[in-house]
């Protein structure tokens, strides 16, 4: 398994129709970028030097803030402009199975392509009987989350291994070299998150 291609320049968005879609795109995108970083609103009101009142009302849809505004806020919390400004994914998307042709033993599903603002990745893996993924090691802050859904998983990271089973989890740094093994003569199934810090 290669390491995962992240973009560094995002698609382009589709503009605005009108005033209250901009503005009620910004307040979504602004409690986001808030509540990911742990922030209250008088902590972002105290550094971006924007009223609490003002922040709460952007927020809400309810005011539509200047560009001067917007500015204090980015340099405020760290974020960019076009963050704010970019439509929020949709808040349901349904992911249905695909039948993938294996692949050395191996088939994969990428279920969610890596999302910038979750700055994660979810795929799902059906590992034949006796075969095994060999992956590089990532970056010093991604973590993977391997979930069994059927089956007998074992993780190798360099000399030590680890028998995960059906229903159970496991979670590693995957600055290493790591390798995914089913070592049974049944197939295995197993759902992968990669984190990649942020």
């Amino acid at each position: 398994m290669d390491n995962i291609f992240i973009p560094e320049k995002l698609e382009s968005e589709e503009k605005f129709t009108d005033t209250e879609e901009m503005t009620r795109t910004i307040g979504i995108n602004l409690k986001r970028a808030r509540q990911r970083r742990g922030l209250s609103l008088d902590e972002v009101s105290s550094r971006s030097t924007v009223s609490k009142s003002m922040l709460s009302d952007i927020e809400r849809g309810r005011k539509c803030p200047t560009i001067a505004v917007l500015y204090k806020i980015c340099e405020g919390i760290h974020v960019s402009l076009p963050s704010l400004l970019k439509k929020p994914d949709k808040l349901v998307e349904v992911v249905n199975n695909q039948e993938l042709a294996p692949h050395d033993g191996v088939e994969l599903q990428q279920m969610f392509k890596y999302d910038v603002n979750t700055s994660m990745e979810i795929n799902k893996f059906k590992i034949a009987p006796n075969s095994e993924i060999k992956a590089e090691s990532h970056s010093e802050r991604v973590w993977e989350y391997i979930m069994v859904a059927d089956g007998i998983f074992t993780l190798i990271l360099d000399d030590d291994e680890y028998e995960i089973g059906k229903g159970e989890a496991v979670r590693f740094l995957a600055n290493r070299k790591h390798t995914y093994a089913n070592r049974t003569d049944k197939d295995l199934l197993i759902y992968n998150i990669v984190y990649y810090g942020g």
